[in-house]
């Protein structure tokens, strides 16, 4: 075949697969939800656990109450005994056209037989003009911890809420308070913090930010990770000196700034820890 016949096929063959991708990341994969299910276990428990856990919403850019719907029927069919949220559930990247107290009536709807805890996000700061995170999620059954703790005696676990590292003041001690002999989670919006922490602390660190990049193509998507966030990217990792500790980093439900979504499809997670 001549240098010039495979170049115009290759070029034609390269148009088409992008200009196929554009309705599918476009259309397609954003409005997909999936559970993505982990099995961990733990001495320090003593009977199963199931976290369900969800992030980075931003409701009102691309997302809506619809969405929301769907996330809820997904967590509850997961039978939680604790439902945690890593922030960013208003984005703020467009105008502000949601409606907070139908968000709570919404998120008010999902079921954990021991409680539903939540952090703050930067999107939550870029919006404390416009409305209260905390109240919004109290409303919602929803404690907020910021650089606070909380226990769930039981189930012999030690909640650790760090503040948003982008905008707010996170306390990189917080792991000191980790309680012995407790399984303890650290959650956090930024997951890279981790690295300026005693991971070795905790046995569990739930994260989310990266939207696991939105766009995954090659050389784009390091590109475009946001700070904080471009280390530890999306999945489970093991991290800290000793290497016992997990890190969960949700690739969320939402998207900002651009309405794609590729090789990223939404998710909520399940964690099923054993004894």
């Amino acid at each position: 075949m001549k240098f010039g016949k495979f170049l115009l096929l290759t070029t034609i063959t390269l148009t088409a697969i992008l200009v196929g991708c554009y309705p599918y990341a476009r259309y397609v994969e954003p409005n997909l939800l999936m559970v993505n299910r982990e099995k961990l276990e733990s001495s320090r428990i003593e009977a199963p656990l199931k976290i369900v856990f969800f992030g980075d919403t931003h409701l009102g850019e691309f997302s809506d109450n619809g969405q929301l719907d769907r996330i809820i029927t997904k967590i509850n069919a997961e039978n939680a005994d604790l439902v945690i949220f890593t922030g960013d559930l208003i984005g703020s990247s467009r105008n502000f056209t949601v409606n907070p107290e139908a968000i709570a009536q919404n998120l008010a709807k999902i079921q954990a037989t021991y409680g539903k805890v939540a952090v703050m996000g930067n999107h939550e700061y870029a919006l404390l003009d416009h409305y209260n995170y905390e109240d919004l999620m109290n409303a919602a059954g929803f404690e907020v911890l910021v650089n606070d703790w909380l226990d769930i005696s039981k189930l012999n676990v030690r909640l650790l809420g760090l503040d948003d590292v982008y905008r707010g003041n996170p306390d990189i001690n917080l792991t000191d308070e980790a309680l012995d002999g407790a399984y303890n989670i650290l959650l956090t919006h930024e997951p890279d913090i981790v690295d300026e922490m005693n991971s070795d602390a905790v046995q569990l660190v739930l994260a989310g930010h990266t939207h696991g990049g939105q766009i995954s193509l090659p050389y784009l998507t390091e590109k475009i990770l946001p700070a904080n966030g471009k280390k530890y990217v999306k999945g489970l990792f093991v991290i800290g000196i000793e290497g016992q500790t997990n890190l969960f980093v949700t690739k969320g439900t939402g998207m900002t700034k651009l309405p794609f979504r590729f090789m990223n499809v939404p998710e909520i997670v399940s964690i099923e820890v054993s004894p």
